[in-house]
């Protein structure tokens, strides 16, 4: 008997080279899943960097809308309180009438001086702003102390926060009566109307 002369590689050579092309696929099926997961994972990691922007630029957006909605509403305030409008001195009068009469106050009377542009707007606010000041002036008998406040508590009523008492005197007129309509205090206030003028028809609002 024969015994073969032949060497192991000759012998499995077929064998080997489809184990070696079995290896080569394989890590070329292996480095190309690596490959991509390893892009997917970056998509991923970028979906989320673009959802974080996303989601930054829409809190942006509710919190400026917050503001927004916010500033509306005390814009809209001013403007029904009269401060961003024009002078309605007609609803002061009404309002000076009706408490007078409501009180019975004797020798009662005001005027108002013709409104002028405030020169101090103050710091922060624009130059233009168009702040204006009215004076008035209240001047009449008091039954007692109490009558003032209810008159500045009227007017407050009417517009919130548009005027502050400049200054203002009060004197005793003899013995305090209260079994008649008869004067007990003499009374000379001055109070300061404001007001922001809106843009004219030809000017747009900043």
């Amino acid at each position: 008997m024969k015994l073969s002369t032949q060497r192991p590689f000759t012998l499995y050579k077929r064998e080997m080279i489809q184990l070696l092309v079995a290896i080569i696929f394989s890590f070329s099926i292996v480095s190309g899943v690596y490959i991509y997961l390893d892009d997917i994972e970056k998509q991923k990691a970028d979906a989320l960097n673009q959802q974080a922007r996303v989601n930054s630029e829409i809190n942006h957006l509710v919190e400026n809308e917050a503001i927004v909605n916010r500033v509306n509403a005390r814009f809209s305030q001013l403007k029904a309180n009269g401060f961003y409008a024009l002078e309605d001195r007609l609803a002061w009068t009404e309002v000076l009438t009706r408490v007078s009469k409501q009180l019975k106050l004797p020798n009662f009377k005001y005027s108002i001086a013709p409104q002028k542009t405030h020169p101090n707007v103050g710091s922060g606010f624009q130059s233009n702003l168009g702040l204006s000041e009215s004076l008035m002036t209240i001047e009449g008998d008091l039954l007692h102390e109490g009558d003032f406040v209810i008159i500045t508590q009227q007017l407050e009523a009417l517009a919130p926060g548009v005027f502050i008492v400049r200054e203002c005197t009060m004197e005793q007129d003899g013995s305090i009566v209260t079994t008649q309509i008869k004067k007990n205090l003499t009374l000379k206030c001055s109070l300061a109307w404001y007001s922001v003028q809106p843009p004219s028809n030809g000017e747009t609002e900043q």
